[in-house]
């Protein structure tokens, strides 16, 4: 191995991004220099005239002539600690002079406000994760400058309301949520009581601006991006937003009491989204949200949807639903006072419409969407009463929840379909046997209704067969959520009785639409092809002797109209998943089989029908025949066009089609093969033959040198071999055997196989199928009958790897060495075929950046050393092979690339646990001590750089995907080392720590001084020391840039 690896494993950065990174001016501690240019680079950046090729109006002196350039300053300048100053000067209502000096330009209000915003934006961002850029002592300062920014500034859009100019409502917002994270980072308890005397009180007309303070106050505390020097705090603070929760809910109390709702809107919005916040975040006391005000307040906005907040009001009871549910203990009080209140919205009282009842005959959209969600987390949360043996009369939820489903808007009914599968699957879980059947009994018509609900809604749009492919896919997704939907009625009422519904149902549509004039036939298909996709959809709940629904449809399917693709796709499928009662039934089989060939010429249906050929092939033992003679068919068209066209590039079927049915060729001849042990072996070889040859003819055409044969032609060809291989079973009177028989057809290929992978060796497609069809071949073959062809596939995988450098290769080689690799008889043959390979790919990815460009090969290569340390260990760690590919995985490690460091960690895994298990073995043969004494000499000389880029890994300075999960993870690599050289890992981990917070490195290497064996707590050991030190870098970050 070149030892140049390792001066290689460090590279300068692209000349491309040093050019870029040279032409950014250098941010100054001063704010007096760092304010004119950020104002340049904002004016560069909002300029509509300007762009990332230059002309912009900042001068000819200008250092940001391109908007690009602009966008990367400003983005560095929010990282510095200058940029407190500066940001809290534009956001002075004065500095609009200090602005229009500065950038010599007339502006207007507009690029006031985006600088004005791009201030509140950077100080939030700051104030979240960069407050330990300023001394603690300066925080309170801080602070008073952003109230007094948001008072001003708040002051300014009431101002522009009263004035009828636009209100800067985003800078406001922000300028909120600064607050609330600084509020957070400086332990602010007293902030709510502190922000009411000294802002609401003097200034009462900024009540909406004050609430939305207060709704981000808990949603900074819960913000992801929040950085904290002492996570102790945080959780005291939130413990102080609980214990202030009654603040909230009294200035919440207060604006509603002392605005009118209905004219206040502001205010009702402002009231609503804090509530919902501190209800979604805050773990408030249940008996105190009882009590409050204003829960009656939000039900009587939902009385109608044309109020102004409906859409907040529901979005609060709905957080209040998630919040309380009824299986936890203490929010019973709660719950009921929200359950008359919540069904008062649904039930019609008194001769009037209720609100839900008005929505749908008015066909409001907003007020039934908010109704179905209301209803639908409450049967949800409440689930635990729904299900309860208590008689609450809980059918009347489940009754709104069906009124729901029942709305003919496929978006907004699909709401309710995951209550109906916790439904289910509540109902399924009780016990005993009896009392579950007696619940399901009580809602058996509720469930019987849903089934025609669903179904109906399974229903195309008008239309559907113009909408555009996307579109197309969106209604799909949503038929099969119903569909699943109808598969739990199933589960609940049973196959026959669904079956009995939906049947009848599609009885009633059939002789509706006959009773149509001729002319509106063909266009009123959606109701037929809505019921038979719901009877595909319970297939596997009806039984294969069903006497009469079933025989209806299958005589109902070859009179459908052939000029509705969406219909005969449906119809196609239908056939398919009813297969096994079609092997019962084989007389409906002779006019469905025409049917099902003619789809496959219809782009649209092309794939079901194909499909469905395969089912009837697998479930009906009299198809051989015909399906060889339907596949006869589609050879002969596919030769006809080859010799038309000459190129062969364009298929008479789709591909995949084509194998699908080839596949079901295959089961139906296997089948007929199979079950008739009268069949001489001379008809065997028949069918065999009928099989092979045309797909062997084609081989040799495409693999002879004066075809020029494309990649698609020769990936065609080979798809079509593996099939046969996979799947043409052989009975034993046949003079071959199936192993045989595959051998046979391999060797007969192997020189075309060579010639058709030299003619694009570095197509990525073709790679992967040659290799599928060696590995389905050796796999159903079986390694002691394919073992004459093991050694020229080895040859044949190294050759092609070397003038490829394609992964699929690599993958074969470790199925070779899965299959062959406990057996010692082979294992000089798989570590040449490994060491070959290793030269091939130590030559070709020299350096990081060639690792880089193929992170598949890296991936592969190490999942196949691991599997030569897996199966067969000898010869490779009694090699100096072994300690190439240890230094070649210390560059492997360092690849930003999720798949190829889970390889590279998996192979020192799998090299570290075995030396642990040789170490730790009662007895060892003269090989294995041999080998004991390699790995320890390899792993003393190698170790250190592997365990530095694994400390590395755990402070966060290399990549670290594989933390602790699966077979290949940083924490296993390090838990074995551990066990086997507790004081090298030592002596090695600890250089590296050293930048790691001390209390954090203290407690992890004391879990490795204690050898702590048992892995789980490893891993725990090494989570929360990386997380430790993850927040510790975000901190050591915001710390630099105090010197700048």
């Amino acid at each position: 191995m070149n030892m140049s690896y390792q001066q290689r494993q460090q590279q300068p950065p692209p000349q491309q991004q040093q050019q870029q990174q040279q032409q950014l001016p250098p941010h100054s501690s001063d704010p007096e220099q760092e304010l004119p240019r950020v104002l340049l680079a904002l004016q560069t950046v909002y300029a509509p005239n300007v762009g990332n090729g230059g002309g912009n109006n900042t001068g000819s002196g200008s250092p940001f002539d391109r908007r690009d350039v602009a966008d990367r300053y400003l983005t560095s300048f929010q990282r510095t600690a200058v940029a407190w100053i500066v940001c809290d000067r534009l956001l002075c209502t004065s500095s609009s002079s200090t602005v229009t000096a500065a950038s010599n330009n007339n502006e207007d209000s507009t690029l006031s406000t985006q600088r004005q915003f791009f201030a509140a934006q950077t100080l939030h961002a700051k104030c979240l994760s960069d407050v330990h850029q300023l001394p603690p002592d300066s925080l309170p300062s801080l602070r008073d400058s952003l109230v007094n920014h948001f008072i001003s500034h708040a002051t300014d859009s009431v101002r522009a309301h009263v004035e009828n100019r636009p209100a800067n409502r985003p800078l406001v917002t922000r300028l909120a949520m600064a607050i609330a994270a600084l509020a957070v980072q400086m332990s602010w308890h007293t902030c709510l009581n502190d922000v009411t005397t000294n802002v609401l009180n003097p200034h009462p007309e900024l009540g909406p601006a004050v609430l939305e303070l207060f709704r981000s106050i808990p949603e900074e505390a819960d913000s992801n991006r929040l950085v904290v020097s002492r996570e102790e705090d945080l959780w005291s603070y939130r413990d102080m937003l609980r214990n202030s929760s009654n603040i909230v809910l009294g200035l919440c109390e207060h604006a509603v009491q002392s605005t009118n709702s209905q004219s206040d809107v502001a205010t009702t919005e402002a009231v609503l989204s804090c509530l919902q916040s501190w209800i979604r975040i805050v773990d408030m006391d249940p008996q105190l949200v009882e009590k409050t005000v204003l829960l009656p307040w939000v039900f009587e906005l939902l009385g109608d949807s044309t109020n102004g907040g409906f859409e907040l009001a529901v979005d609060v009871v709905v957080e209040l639903l998630r919040t309380y549910p009824s299986d936890r203990r203490g929010n019973e009080g709660l719950i009921l006072s929200i359950i008359p209140k919540a069904m008062a919205l649904g039930h019609d009282s008194g001769g009037s419409l209720s609100p839900f009842q008005k929505s749908i005959q008015e066909e409001d959209e907003d007020g039934m969407r908010g109704y179905c969600r209301i209803f639908t987390e409450m049967g949800e949360s409440y689930s635990s009463l729904i299900l309860s043996h208590e008689e609450m009369n809980q059918g009347a939820l489940v009754e709104l929840v069906l009124r729901c489903s029942a709305i003919p808007d496929p978006d907004i009914a699909g709401i309710t379909l995951h209550f109906w599968y916790r439904f289910v699957m509540g109902l399924e879980e009780l016990e005993p046997f009896e009392y579950r059947q007696i619940k399901i009994d009580s809602f058996s018509g509720q469930l019987t209704r849903l089934l025609s609900i669903c179904t109906n809604l399974l229903r195309y749009p008008v239309g559907v067969e113009d909408v555009s492919a996307d579109r197309l896919d969106d209604i799909e997704g949503i038929r099969s959520y119903f569909a699943d939907t109808i598969d739990d009625c199933c589960r609940l009422l049973g196959g026959d009785a669904v079956l009995r519904n939906v049947g009848g149902a599609l009885e009633e549509e059939c002789h509706r639409v006959a009773a149509l004039p001729q002319n509106r036939q063909l266009s009123d298909w959606h109701g037929i092809e809505a019921f038979l996709y719901a009877i595909q959809t319970i297939a596997m709940y009806v039984p294969s002797d069903e006497p009469q629904v079933i025989p209806f449809v299958m005589g109902l399917i070859p009179q459908l109209p052939n000029q509705v693709p969406l219909l005969r796709s449906t119809a196609c499928r239908v056939v398919g998943k009813y297969a096994p009662w079609l092997g019962r039934h084989p007389s409906y089989l002779q006019p469905l089989l025409p049917y099902l060939a003619q789809g496959l010429s219809i782009p649209k249906c092309a794939f079901s029908s194909a499909v469905a050929i395969r089912e009837i092939c697998e479930n009906c033992h009299t198809m051989g025949d015909a399906a060889l003679q339907l596949y006869d068919g589609i050879a002969a068209a596919r030769d006809l066009q080859r010799g038309s066209l000459g190129s062969g590039e364009d298929f008479v079927i789709d591909l995949k089609n084509e194998l699908e049915v080839l596949e079901g060729v295959c089961k139906a001849i296997s089948t007929k093969l199979l079950n008739d042990p009268s069949i001489s072996p001379d008809v065997i070889n028949g069918y065999i033959n009928h099989l092979a040859q045309p797909v062997m003819a084609s081989m040799k055409v495409i693999a002879s040198p004066e075809y020029s044969a494309s990649p698609k032609q020769i990936s065609a060809e080979l798809s079509r071999l593996t099939v046969l291989v996979q799947h043409l079973r052989l009975p034993k009177q046949s003079s071959l055997s199936r192993s045989d028989f595959i051998l046979s057809l391999m060797r007969e290929s192997w020189p075309m196989l060579d010639s058709v992978s030299k003619k694009h060796p570095r197509d990525f497609t073709c790679g992967e199928k040659l290799c599928r069809l060696h590995k389905h071949a050796m796999r159903e073959c079986g390694a002691a009958s394919y073992s004459p062809l093991l050694e020229p596939l080895t040859e044949q995988i190294v050759k092609n790897f070397s003038l490829s450098l394609l992964s699929p290769y690599l993958y074969l080689a470790s199925i070779c060495i899965s299959e062959y690799g406990r057996n010692p008889a082979y294992s000089t043959l798989l570590f040449d075929m490994m060491a070959n390979l290793s030269t091939s790919v130590f030559n070709s990815c020299r350096t990081a950046d060639d690792l880089t460009a193929h992170p598949d090969v890296v991936e592969e290569f190490f999942y196949l050393a691991g599997r030569m340390i897996n199966y067969c260990p000898g010869d490779l760690v009694r090699s100096p092979l072994l300690s190439s590919l240890l230094q070649y995985a210390a560059i492997g490690m360092k690849l930003e690339h999720r798949d190829a460091h889970r390889g590279t960690l998996n192979f020192l895994e799998a090299t570290v646990s075995y030396s642990l298990k040789l170490r730790t073995a009662n007895a060892l043969n003269a090989n294995e001590q041999a080998s004991l004494a390699a790995l320890e000499k390899a792993i003393l000389a190698e170790g250190e750089p592997l365990v530095i880029n694994l400390a590395q890994a755990l402070l966060g300075d290399l990549p670290a995907y594989r933390l602790d999960h699966g077979s290949g993870s940083i924490a296993g690599v390090l838990f074995y080392l551990n066990m086997l050289c507790p004081q090298l890992l030592l002596q090695w981990i600890q250089p590296p720590l050293v930048s790691a917070p001390e209390h954090a490195k203290s407690a992890f290497l004391g879990s490795l001084q204690n050898q702590v064996s048992r892995r789980d707590e490893f891993n725990s050991n090494v989570r929360k020391f990386t997380s430790v030190c993850e927040r510790s870098r975000k901190l050591q970050n915001s710390g630099d840039e105090r010197t700048q």
